[in-house]
């Protein structure tokens, strides 16, 4: 049985033409989220993950934004 895990890599960056700092995030994509991104970008049409990870998070933030506005 596969493991309900999350593989998040974080770095800090400099910003370009600032010294402040911000974190840049590498989300591994494998097992049960892989499975589930392939069902996403084949039925919603996404040519990359990347795809799917953006709107996942726009759609995220909608739905805990609308959820704080009740």
């Amino acid at each position: 049985m596969e493991q309900n895990k999350l593989v998040i890599m974080n770095e800090k960056f400099k910003k370009e033409g600032s010294e402040e700092e911000i974190e840049g995030l590498t989300i591994m994509v494998d097992g049960i989220m892989k499975q589930a991104f392939d069902i996403i970008k084949i039925n919603k049409n996404y040519d990359t993950y990347t795809e799917v990870m953006r709107d996942v998070i726009f759609a995220g933030i909608k739905t805990i934004v609308d959820n704080d506005r009740k």
